[in-house]
Formats: structure tokens, sequence, C-alpha cells
């Protein structure tokens, strides 16, 4: 039923032109965040205090904890008595998507109200606001994040219930059912959120929390059609947001269409250096952003180098300069991925980043499984690389439960790699039959994870691979199943397309 209302939804929207968005790369954006399409009723009568609310709210919205930190503490300065803004900077702490909490901080930031609930609460202006105060609390009460994340859902749904016309209570949730699909993306609860939002879409359809949910709800293959509305609107809403013009090339990315996921992180990368420029550092290459950049411009054919290159540096800085914990998340990480994106599609493999500490888990981890697709056929080789793969893993099964708690993903794609790698070491000792079963094998394992939204986690998709063995065997019909699969997997994946056509004779 969802469902269908869903697409319903989606044929009676208006249609949309497509942007012409390069005129959103300068400062003359700054600013603009969708404060204006706030419509929160706050309680506080400095002009001043609600004015920094609202604009952290938008910046809530759109994934900019940083900056809405910053915009929260202002209104909090403005009127002390406010109680919402310190419901919002304790909210920036909570990142449902990525299944990361930062409890601690977030109880400290509503600390800062008052040292209990009870006092907190007893603040609280109207009802409405004790509403809200009552929902945060639980969402970084007792009990396990999993256990928080639903009470916080009832919280929030009786919330919306007893004013379905609040266009944030919807929006947050929303994004509240789509944090209780732990351990990857679950389908049917992406589609309950987005059953929720589409309301708020027809009333609200500038929105930036509604847009960008719907944008989470919608980025896989096949529900990414529905997302383009609201791509299209969200850039415009947030042109000074960087995760907002980053969010559109999820639906651009899950339809295949490279050029606009190009576009779109050319702007969101543009952002995050112009801010980058206003507090004295250099522009990055590495990054989030810059890593669907670098995926995009691969899948066209076009040259990464500069990039790769780029980020390549910062790594270097980033590793001589230590890590505060072992896993090792950031430059290091980030040019282990685009660099093995580059070897896979290009044939230029990169070199080893020089490491001493013993840290740096994930790169080290993403370098290991790129050696084993680079020798393949080499049994000497890529027998050290699956060693060293295994040796890292079990290290970082070690220390995630300290390091990064409620991750509950990363070991299982860090399995995927193990498992290619062992049928990689199978063909490269000969053993042809065996080693496209085992490929086979990790394929269907690979498949059997929930759907991941952007680049595969694996930078070789298990089909693609087995089906360019096939193909080189002379087993056209066999291959050309592979990369049809490989290619529900990974959408219009460039080298899977190239391998169907040589498959059908193309």
């Amino acid at each position: 039923m969802i469902r269908s209302m869903v697409f319903a939804a989606a044929l009676l929207a208006p249609p949309v032109m497509a942007m012409d968005r390069h005129d959103m790369s300068d400062a003359s954006v700054e600013g603009q965040v969708g404060t204006q399409y706030m419509v929160f009723e706050t309680s506080t009568e400095v002009t001043e205090a609600r004015e920094h609310f609202l604009e952290g709210l938008a910046l809530l919205h759109n994934f900019e904890y940083r900056r809405a930190r910053i915009a929260f503490s202002a209104a909090q300065s403005a009127d002390p008595d406010f109680v919402m803004p310190y419901w919002g900077e304790a909210m920036t702490h909570n990142h449902p998507l990525w299944e990361r909490q930062y409890r601690d901080e977030a109880l400290t930031a509503l600390s800062k109200l008052g040292a209990t609930a009870e006092a907190r609460r007893a603040k609280a202006r109207d009802p409405r606001e004790a509403a809200w105060l009552d929902a945060v609390e639980t969402l970084f009460g007792e009990g396990t994040k999993h256990e928080r994340d639903y009470l916080y859902l009832e919280k929030m749904q009786t919330l919306l219930e007893s004013d379905p016309s609040d266009i944030d209570a919807r929006a947050f949730t929303g994004l509240a059912i789509l944090g209780t699909s732990h351990g990857g993306r679950q389908i049917p609860i992406y589609m309950r959120a987005a059953g929720v939002l589409e309301p708020g879409f027809m009333t609200h359809e500038k929105h930036p929390g509604i847009l960008h949910y719907l944008i989470h709800s919608y980025d896989d293959p096949d529900h990414a059609p529905l997302g383009e509305r609201a791509a299209e609107r969200y850039a415009r809403v947030a042109p000074d947001a960087g995760h907002a013009q980053h969010m559109v090339s999820h639906i651009y990315h899950a339809l295949g269409d490279w050029e606009a996921s190009e576009t779109a992180n050319v702007l969101a990368d543009a952002v995050v250096d112009r801010q980058r420029a206003a507090s004295g550092r250099d522009p990055t290459y590495c990054g989030h952003y810059n890593e669907w950049l670098v995926y995009a411009r691969l899948q066209q054919g076009k040259d990464a180098s500069e990039l790769v290159n780029g980020c390549r540096k910062q790594a270097e800085a980033h590793v001589a300069g230590g890590s505060n914990n072992r896993i090792g998340w950031g430059a290091a990480s980030s040019y282990a991925v685009i660099a093995t994106w580059k070897g896979v599609d290009s044939g230029v493999w990169p070199a080893a980043l020089e490491q001493t500490a013993d840290s740096f888990l994930m790169a080290r981890i993403m370098m290991a499984h790129g050696r084993a697709l680079q020798m393949i056929g080499q049994e000497t080789e890529v027998a050290a690389a699956l060693a060293e793969l295994n040796g890292l893993a079990s290290e970082l099964a070690k220390v995630l439960p300290d390091e990064a708690p409620d991750d509950r993903t990363t070991m299982n794609w860090v399995g995927r790699m193990i498992g290619q790698a062992e049928a990689i070491l199978i063909l490269s000792e000969g053993k042809v039959e065996e080693g496209l079963l085992s490929l086979a094998d990790a394929a269907q394992a690979e498949m059997d994870l929930p759907t991941e939204f952007g680049p595969p986690r694996l930078a070789k998709p298990s089909y693609e691979l087995l089906g360019e063995q096939l193909l080189a065997l002379g087993r056209t019909n066999e291959a050309a199943e592979a990369f049809e699969k490989s290619l529900k997997f990974a959408p219009m994946r460039k080298l899977s397309l190239d391998g169907l056509k040589a498959a059908q004779g193309g």
C-alpha cells in the first residue's frame, strides 16, 4: 500500500526542468542552506535566538553538524532559557544513517540546560517543547543504541500524530525510521520512511529535511526515479551545504547518470574548499565527495589522476601525523579507495603508503585487497596479499567494538574482500573450475548483503570479475549472465557494460 502511494505521488508531482547549476560554486551562495524554508514555531521572543536556531535546524537537516552546533550555540547565548537550541546541539551528535552516535557529547550538550532530564524538562515553555525534549532524552537515555533508536522512533511517531502538520516532526520521524535499518539498507524500512515523508513533500516541497531524507529513501536503482524530484530541488534549496550538493548524486549514481553525479560532487567539493579557504586551509583532494567524484569520472572513461595524486599527498601527511585510533578513517583510507578504483579501471596500480605505526587498518586492508586484484594469476603474490588481508582483518575485528561499537557493516564487507581474494588465489593456482565456483560463491555472498548506496564496497564486484574470467575462457553465455548480475549490483558500471558487450559479440 505504501509503495503504491509513493508511486502515485511521483506521478502527480509537477515536472521539474533539468538544472543549470554551474553558477552555484562561488561565494554568492554563502549562507544559503535552506533556512528560509524553516517554519518551526519557537517559544523565544528574542529575534536573534530564533534566527540562529532556525539556521541550526536547517544545517541539522543537511547533516552539516559542525556548522549546526555553532548556530545552536549562538542561539543559546542569545536566549539561555530557550530549550530547543540545546535539543538541537544534542541532535548533532546522532548520525543515524551512518550508524554512529556520540552519546557522551550529546549528554554534555543537554547538561548545559540542566543537570537532569527532569530539570531540563521543567524549563520547557510549552508542551510541544517538552515533547521534543522527551524524544531527545530517550534517544540518548538508557539502553543500547539499537534499543534507544526504536524508543526514540516511538516518541517521534507520537509527536507527529499529535500534530501531523508539523513538518519538522514529519521529517525527523522519517529520519528516525531510516535510523532503525541497522546493519545496512532494508528496503521495507526505507519505503516506510518514504510513506511518512511524501505527504510532507506535497505541502513543503522545498523543506531541506524532507528533500534530504526522501533522497535517502529512494537512493537504490529500483527507486531512484522517484528521487529525481527531490534531487532537483535539494541542490537549489541548500547551495552552501556541501552535503546537500553531494546528496543529489545519490540519485544520479543509482540511475547511472555519471555526468550529473560528477557535477554534483564538483559543486559539493567547491563548497568544502571554499570553507577550507576561509579558515586558511588548502583544498582537499580526499574525502567522501571526492571519492564519489573519482568514481563518476572513471565510469565515463575520464582520467582521475589529478584527484588521486593530490589525495596521495594528503594521505602521506595523514600517515606521517599519526592517527588517534587504529581504524584510521580519513585521508589514508580515502586514498586507498580511489587509488584501488583507478587500478581496477586503468591498470595503473598505486604503490603502498609507507607506514610504520600499527594503525590505519582500513587503508591497509583496502590496499592489500587491491594487490590481490592486481596480481591475479601470480600465486605467490596473491597468497601474500591474502595472508596480509586476513591478519589485518583480525586486528580490525578486535578494535571495532571499542572504536566503532555501532558499526554493523564494515566486517561484512571485509569478509567479502577475503572471500574474493581466496577465489583469486585458487584461480592463480591454476584450479580454474574450482576458482570459478569459489568466485561465483563470493559474488552471490556480495549480492546477499543489504543493498549499499553509492559505489560498490569492493573495488571489483565479484560478478564482474567472474564475467571477465569466463569471457577469457570463451564461455560467452556464462560471461554475459555474470555481467548482467554485476550490473544489477552496480548499475551502468563501465567495465561490466564493456564486458557484457564483448560477451554478446558487440
